[in-house]
């Protein structure tokens, strides 16, 4: 069973919510964007900044009816 407290902790909550409810393997992210798994992974969990190209090519490939300021928002808790 997923964990939803876990998203909630994570640097784009609303991001990883929609991944997992679409069932979008972060691999296929990855590969579009050009990256390795652990990049991306860096990138969601804050550690690394997403590019806004990044942003643009998630949001139109994968989240076209999210707005990228929601998709993308943070949670510093």
């Amino acid at each position: 069973m997923y964990n939803t407290k876990s998203i909630h902790q994570k640097a784009f909550p609303i991001l990883e919510t929609e991944i997992f409810e679409r069932g979008i393997k972060k691999k296929t992210i990855a590969a579009k964007l050009g990256i390795t798994e652990k990049t991306l992974s860096n990138k969601m969990n804050g550690i690394s900044p997403f590019t806004w190209d990044e942003v643009l090519l998630i949001h139109s490939t994968f989240f076209p009816d999210i707005l990228p300021v929601e998709l993308f928002k943070r949670n510093f808790s």
